[in-house]
Order: structure tokens, then sequence, then C-alpha cells
């Protein structure tokens, strides 16, 4: 397993919300992959909610992983930018989200950011990773 995940007594569970509060990537090389939106390899954002492109936004983020051999587990860290995000409504789908890609246990670090805006207006969310390799 390429994530070793820590959760210190005196911070918050964050297993619920779908992250781990400490991860730690002994002896292996960092992959930092760009921010991904919901493109498909055509360029085209065919998802039209938050939760439809964020599906497709980890495909693109597992695809870029499986260039370099990677796969989900290699990931460290996510950072999630979201246009107008709604504390609650939003930190609710994306807890989801993130438990049903992860689990609820062993679970990437992350940051969610709401954003004023992203590259073009149809997307929703961006996402970018580090991820760690052999």
């Amino acid at each position: 397993m390429s994530r070793k995940c820590f959760q210190p007594k005196e911070l918050f569970a964050s297993q619920p919300w779908g992250f781990s509060q400490v991860v730690v990537a002994e002896k292996n090389k960092l992959v930092h992959i760009s921010g991904k939106v919901a493109w498909n390899s055509e360029g085209q954002c065919l998802a039209q909610t938050l939760e439809g492109q964020f599906k497709q936004v980890m495909q693109n983020i597992f695809h870029a992983l499986h260039s370099v051999n990677a796969t989900a587990e290699n990931i460290q860290m996510l950072r999630l930018y979201i246009p107008n995000f709604q504390p609650g409504k939003d930190a609710n789908l994306i807890s989801k989200l993130l438990i049903d890609t992860f689990g609820p246990e062993n679970q990437p670090a992350s940051t969610w950011l709401g954003v004023q805006a992203l590259a073009q207006p149809e997307y929703l969310i961006e996402i970018d990773c580090v991820a760690a390799i052999n």
C-alpha cells in the first residue's frame, strides 16, 4: 500500500467526511497531476451536475495515474476547487463521493476550496492530485 494514514486523537475524525488528516508516503517518487476537469478525451464536458463532473474528473485522474503505472491507492493528496461552493449541501455531496471512491478508511488527504471561477463557465469542479510511486 502506498498510503499510510493517521488520525491524531487531537484532531476531529475526518474519515466520515471522506479524507484522512495525515498521509505519509515513505521512500517514493512524487507524481503531481495537473488540475483535471470534466472534459472527455474529445474535449467535451458532458456532465452537467457536480456529482457527474466529480466522477468524470476522477476518471481523468485515474487515466493520468495509469500512465505512470499507478492507481487510486497511490494518491496522497487531492485539492478540489469548486466555484460557488455551498457549505453543507456541496460538502455533504463531496464527502459521499470521496467515500464512494476511496472507501471509509485509508483515504487520501484533501483540501476543498470554494473559488470564484474556473477556466471555463461549464466547469463545476477541478481537482489536482499528488501521488507517490516506487
